[in-house]
């Protein structure tokens, strides 16, 4: 009866949301889950699979979108915040657990529940409390990845770091202190670095230098509050044009922003109010991979809201987004 339920609410919401808020041509799916809290969408190209963590679970998935087959594999380092595939290997992943980089071997066909995992380096060291959150690769096979402090579940502010990390896994400390290190991504033309520290409620921007991986002059791209937008920014991805789309923590949004002029374009309603990030996907890369959690929501909420934590995807947008990168790491 349960899961006819969550069917049947799935089914309604498509109808209302494809029809009522956002644009008729705009149709939003429930793909997988519900999980505690699922984030870091990365589709691979080469393979046409998306894969996506439960934080709070420790766990890496991979969906299929043809044969809509789910695994995953579970990493005992700690919590998941970040896994994208090492390039040029086959079943080889690199992934924040915990406080550490790891390599995961794994055969993403089939689940394995106690995988091969190698340490490759340590962040936050004599910082306690503290875990990766989300990561990314930069245009040179770099991954940079944040971490956030937090206990018992609960985020602490100023405890967190954003690093680079070199190609042996070396990491460098690029920002800090951060409170909760989210979404980041790169212009097109490889010159701008855009970031989100989710508590200080904006999208930054930095000069890039696509050689060395440095960044300076930060400045204020887009700032939630004085757009009206509720909630927190969390995960972003980019456009093909160039433009922005960020999930909304705590507002139940992905809207898209202008890279350029900070101007808000547009904004997608989510059937779920705990939006953690977005992905471009599919074989053309237009469908957008939404991932959502329910590990902050009350009782009530959980009942108002029986989809939370599931991974969406929302199609007719219009757009379609650029090839997402493993990451190059010896």
């Amino acid at each position: 009866m349960k899961d006819f339920s969550v069917l049947f609410i799935s089914i309604v919401l498509i109808i209302i949301f494809a029809f009522g808020k956002c644009s008729k041509d705009v149709r939003i799916e429930r793909i997988a889950g519900p999980y505690m809290c699922a984030e870091g969408p990365h589709w691979d190209e080469k393979k046409n699979l998306l894969y996506f963590v439960d934080v709070v679970g420790q766990k890496i998935f991979c969906y299929n979108p043809v044969t809509k087959k789910i695994t995953h594999t579970y990493l005992k380092n700690g919590q998941v915040g970040v896994a994208v595939p090492v390039h040029g290997k086959n079943n080889e992943f690199l992934a924040g657990s915990g406080t550490d980089l790891v390599r995961v071997f794994w055969d993403s066909t089939a689940d394995d529940k106690d995988p091969r995992i190698e340490i490759i380096s340590k962040v936050d060291i004599g910082v306690e409390d503290t875990r990766f959150n989300d990561g990314k690769v930069d245009p040179k096979g770099r991954l940079w990845a944040g971490t956030m402090g937090e206990k018992n579940y609960v985020p602490i502010s100023g405890k967190g770091s954003l690093y680079r990390f070199a190609y042996d896994g070396t990491p460098a400390t690029m920002i800090s202190p951060v409170d909760i290190s989210n979404g980041l991504v790169w212009s097109h033309t490889n010159d701008s670095f855009y970031y989100i520290d989710s508590f200080a409620y904006n999208i930054v921007v930095y000069d890039y230098d696509d050689t060395t991986g440095d960044i300076y002059n930060k400045r204020t791209l887009f700032d939630l509050k004085k757009n009206n937008i509720k909630g927190i920014a969390d995960g972003m991805t980019i456009d093909h044009a160039g433009n922005l789309w960020v999930a909304n923590h705590d507002g139940g949004l992905v809207f898209q922003v202008d890279s350029k002029t900070g101007k808000m374009l547009r904004s997608i309603a989510m059937p779920v109010t705990d939006v953690t990030s977005v992905a471009f996907g599919g074989p053309n890369k237009d469908i957008l991979y939404v991932t959502t959690a329910k590990d902050k929501l009350s009782e009530t909420q959980l009942q108002e809201q029986p989809l939370a934590g599931s991974v969406f995807a929302v199609y007719g947008l219009g757009i379609s987004g650029s090839p997402m990168l493993s990451c190059k790491i010896r």
